[in-house]
């Protein structure tokens, strides 16, 4: 039943993915020149690639988006949803520390850049709170099931 609360917690977490795909996730500054750090790597100003390539991260923005999104039709099986909720919450962990690795690379290879990161830094930490609401909810789901199924 895709009206459950729980569909609107997974799909928060795929359009918050989705955030993550669009634009600078840090920004570094060294001596008046801008660089930016997306999903696609590190580019300067004039979007010229600038050496730092993150095509894991890349893959992991895209793989936690893709399964927040499968993960709302699996309505049926509540302990297959319940999984992958845990899973994805798990792979959003990573992603904060791969965020965290890729600008410290890129910090220590443009040395003494100033790091501003921007307001996509705080999406994986929102996409786990919401994972975490949607798997209370399924298991709500599952418990209220086997419930009546003790009664029938």
């Amino acid at each position: 039943m895709l009206q459950r609360s729980q569909t609107l917690f997974l799909l928060g977490v795929f359009i918050l993915s989705l955030f993550l795909l669009t634009g600078p996730i840090t920004r570094l500054t060294l001596e008046g020149s801008e660089y930016i750090l997306k999903h696609s790597g590190l580019l300067d100003a004039a979007g010229n690639k600038a050496g730092v390539a993150t095509l894991p991260l890349s893959a992991l923005f895209i793989t936690v988006a893709v399964l927040a999104f499968l993960n709302i039709f699996f309505y049926r099986h509540r302990m297959r949803q319940m999984r992958i909720a845990v899973f994805l919450i798990l792979l959003n962990a990573g992603m904060i520390g791969m965020m965290f690795y890729y600008t410290f690379v890129a910090k220590s290879q443009l040395e003494g850049a100033l790091v501003m990161h921007q307001w996509r830094f705080v999406l994986p930490p929102i996409n786990m709170i919401l994972l975490y609401f949607a798997f209370r909810r399924i298991r709500r789901d599952e418990l209220l099931v086997k419930a009546f199924d003790r009664i029938r």
